[in-house]
């Protein structure tokens, strides 16, 4: 087993001061370093992912503050690759199925914002089926708490909800 920590969407617009506060986004931000920390102590291949949404979207907009990686996100991924989307799925339209597969993974391991969304996207995308899919579900967030473990309680039917 060859394994994969997929970080995805821990972006500024996420926390107080952005376009769309997530509950519990620096828990989350926090849970997700450590995620970070753990995969490379374990030689795991580590992705960051960030969206980019249109000029004229209600957050994301290309070039923004709020578009920006969080900072300890930033600083947790040092120089791994990073795939930018512009999808919920992290998968459509992007090098990250061909980046998995360069490196042999197996299994992939997903934390980020916003649970209900962009990772049920991409836990359920067809380029994730060939590999074991696994939830970091502390390191996830979404509008309200509530919503974010509705979402991961639907995972737990397709994925390892941890």
């Amino acid at each position: 087993m060859k394994n994969a920590l997929i970080v995805i969407d821990i972006q500024n617009d996420y926390f107080t001061d952005g376009a769309f506060p997530l509950e519990g986004a620096q828990e989350a931000c926090n849970a997700a370093v450590q995620a970070i920390q753990k995969a490379r102590s374990d030689g795991w291949l580590v992705v960051g992912v960030q969206h980019i949404a249109s000029a004229d979207a209600p957050f994301f907009r290309p070039d923004s503050e709020g578009s920006k990686i969080h900072p300890d996100i930033v600083a947790a991924l040092g120089d791994s690759p990073l795939v930018v989307k512009k999808h919920p799925d992290s998968f459509f339209e992007t090098n990250l199925e061909q980046l998995l597969k360069e490196s042999g993974i197996t299994d992939i391991h997903l934390t980020g914002m916003m649970t209900q969304h962009c990772i049920t996207h991409t836990a359920l995308s067809p380029q994730a089926h060939t590999m074991g899919v696994h939830i970091i579900s502390q390191g996830c967030a979404a509008p309200t708490k509530a919503l974010s473990d509705l979402a991961l309680s639907g995972l737990s039917t397709h994925c390892k909800v941890n």
